[in-house]
């Protein structure tokens, strides 16, 4: 297995699935809390998303391609340790947009749908469809962002750096992750 493919086709199916909470975002910019029923199923989806494929995706690159990388070229001031940061930070947004949709879940679907009185009244105590749109803007600009830059940056950089001897072991080692 090829590595960089490999996250490549993860990036594809990951952004696939960032077009729907790309879209449930628009629908919360234009329709506040009356979107939240159509919105929500599509938060979690992504929380859960976020929490399996994406976390497993970054562990890859975290524990199978930076340390191959870094015995190159270091890990201090290197593209790896900027690529090590954002993938916590973008993780730390997955854990809030969690938790955002935690405050909001404890109305079941079908009362929501119903647009009940405890849906407004979570959304002014916190959980608002605000507070989950911003959250979920941001983790669509943080991974755009990110996988730009390893699309652009650092896996052309790996490839020509690497010999196919490591990438091999490298794709190894993210098979065993599975």
């Amino acid at each position: 297995m090829n590595p960089i493919e490999h996250l490549l086709r993860e990036h594809r199916d990951i952004m696939a699935q960032i077009a729907d909470l790309r879209a449930a975002v628009r629908d919360l910019e234009v329709r506040g809390d009356a979107a939240l029923p159509d919105a929500l199923p599509v938060m979690r989806r992504i929380g859960r998303m976020m929490e399996t494929q994406l976390a497993l995706h970054a562990r890859k690159e975290d524990e199978a391609l930076f340390p191959s990388i870094e015995a190159i070229i270091g890990v201090e001031g290197g593209p790896t340790s900027v690529m090590r940061r954002e993938h916590k930070d973008i993780h730390a947004h997955g854990e809030l947009l969690r938790h955002t949709l935690h405050q909001l879940n404890e109305v079941e679907h079908p009362a929501i749908e119903a647009g009940g009185e405890k849906l407004r009244s979570l959304a002014v105590h916190g959980g608002s469809a605000e507070s989950l749109r911003a959250t979920a803007a941001e983790i669509i600009d943080l991974l755009d962002m990110h996988f730009g830059k390893e699309e652009q940056i650092l896996f052309p950089m790996t490839e020509q750096m690497l010999d196919d001897e490591t990438l091999g072991e490298i794709g190894r080692r993210m098979e065993a992750m599975r």
